[in-house]
């Protein structure tokens, strides 16, 4: 499968990614199903730039805006119907995987997808199972993150409210296994300490979300 480039745009949003983010661009150019796209979030090392080499277009934005508002710009700069995200991280990802991601959505099978791991490193594909609903890896609507409310101030809530938003517009979702593939954790990247403090913004963040999606519903 080959794809559509009229179908859609993959939006790579990445801070501080400068070690990894060719090869996702690389994984992502040789899908051929569309314009690729990294939002580069303020980012202080080479990301911009080894994205630009590897063959991306690239938004770089002057303020670190976090995870969704880079999202968020992506998606005001595209023009295609349906998106695909990725993370900048990921490991052992190839052209295939993200065709098989795109399927579903691309036949009229489904109206979003979401990708787990499956087969790479023991702890990322446990976390992603176990958390499947935050996952970075989907393809969705255009329209159902532009229309999400106060999206731009979700940060790390962002996947989490995505999955929300498309269970309430009752679109389905299917989940696409992602064999081999992987992903670097915060504190491999930031060091031990900074990536667990990291890590507990991103699940306070998460569970702020939820703690005001309780008190509206």
């Amino acid at each position: 499968m080959t794809g559509n480039p009229a179908v859609l745009t993959l939006i790579i949003p990445a801070y501080n990614e400068e070690k990894h983010i060719a090869r996702v661009v690389e994984a992502a150019l040789a899908s051929r199903l569309g314009r690729v796209l990294v939002v580069s979030d303020a980012s202080s090392d080479q990301t911009a730039d080894l994205a630009r080499k590897a063959g991306a277009e690239v938004i770089e934005l002057p303020q670190n805006l976090g995870k969704a508002g880079a999202m968020l710009t992506g998606a005001r700069a595209a023009t295609t119907e349906h998106l695909m995200f990725l993370d900048a991280d990921l490991q052992g990802l190839t052209a295939e995987h993200l065709q098989r991601l795109a399927a579903p959505v691309l036949t009229g099978k489904a109206q979003a997808t979401v990708g787990l791991f499956s087969g790479g490193r023991a702890s990322t594909t446990l976390a992603s199972w176990m958390t499947r609903h935050w996952s970075g890896q989907r393809v969705l609507p255009r329209d159902i993150l532009l229309n999400l409310p106060h999206a731009e101030h979700l940060r790390y809530a962002i996947e989490v409210a995505l999955t929300d938003a498309l269970k309430e517009a009752r679109m389905g979702i299917t989940y696409v296994t992602l064999h081999g593939v992987s992903q670097v954790t915060k504190e491999e990247k930031q060091g031990l300490l900074s990536g667990a403090k990291a890590r507990l913004r991103m699940f306070r963040q998460i569970f702020n979300y939820h703690l005001q999606k309780a008190k509206q519903g």
